[in-house]
């Protein structure tokens, strides 16, 4: 194929359920990838041969298969040192893509061939898999470059501090690896950092049309991390730390630094405190009613 080349790489545990639909929206894209590789991380599912009856159909498919479990950043870790191709793109699993979306890509990445990265708009499901609904999107309303400065103050000073679109953005391959790939400190926070740190220096390229979608999963890399109060406030301050480095600090100012650091700690707060309320539910209303109930009884022997 002619243009711009393209790795797929895709991280799964344990998610045999999802693991059809995501492949086959890969490899039925109209610009399907030059190369998709998917590794199991010793899953106890039938994961395992589901990827590997793909593996046997598409000839793109390279398959890694784990024999003990090493972890989600690890495993992206060891596969986007392994992709090839100009720009990458992280399936997750229980993810999927949509149709249009490699092509539209890199078309925009042939295009604006000066940008780090490339993203469209997220969609996102819950659990019981209805209608998808849009993940806030940047304001502009036409395919285009997006100069470093103008994705700081039109885009992220916009969002909040957590806000990620990494569910819809390829990365040019020699940028990713000019930040260092994704650093396992950084958990959750890998891809985005990432993205970020891209951004500010070579400037994005925006697609207004829906790329993908994003299904939130208890327990999944995002959704999990909202259950460790004290790991994402690691997380902030390793990732503060990182852009305030000689490495880093050309691309994110002291503002910028601390405006997103004090934002994302109340964030954490906030939802550490909804997941340990979604979890509590049932007790949080019974603890009342026996209140209730004892209050009544001291009442009646009174």
């Amino acid at each position: 194929m002619s243009g711009p080349t393209l790795s797929i790489y895709m991280p799964n545990f344990n998610h045999a359920a999802y693991l059809p639909q995501a492949i086959e929206a890969i490899v039925g894209q109209s610009r399907p990838p030059d190369e998709f590789l998917i590794a199991d991380d010793a899953s106890s599912d039938e994961s395992a041969e589901i990827i590997e009856s793909y593996a046997r159909r598409y000839a793109s498919i390279r398959f890694i298969r784990h024999t003990q479990n090493r972890g989600a950043v690890a495993t992206i870790d060891e596969l986007v040192k392994e992709c090839r191709c100009d720009y990458l793109y992280g399936a997750a699993a229980d993810d999927f893509v949509l149709p249009g979306f490699f092509e539209a890509a890199l078309k925009a990445a042939a295009d604006f061939p000066q940008a780090g990265i490339v993203f469209g708009k997220l969609m996102s499901v819950d659990d019981t898999g209805r209608k998808p609904r849009d993940v806030q999107a940047p304001p502009w309303e036409s395919t285009q470059y997006v100069s470093p400065a103008r994705f700081l103050t039109e885009y992220l000073d916009r969002q909040p501090p957590y806000r990620s679109l990494s569910t819809s953005t390829i990365y040019r391959r020699d940028c990713l690896a000019e930040v260092g790939w994704f650093r396992p400190q950084l958990g959750h926070w890998c891809d985005t950092f990432a993205i970020r740190a891209i951004a500010l220096k070579y400037g994005a390229a925006y697609v207004p049309q829906p790329f993908a979608v994003w299904r939130k999963l208890a327990g999944s890399l995002s959704q999990g991390s909202q259950s460790s109060l004290r790991k994402n406030q690691d997380i902030v301050d390793f990732a503060a730390s990182l852009m305030r480095s000689p490495e880093f600090s050309d691309r994110f100012s002291e503002a910028h630094v601390e405006r997103w650091s004090a934002g994302y700690r109340r964030a954490n707060r906030l939802l550490y405190l909804r997941a340990i309320a979604r979890r509590s539910l049932a007790g949080l209303i019974d603890i009342p009613q026996r209140l209730l109930t004892s209050k009544q009884s001291r009442q009646r022997s009174a």
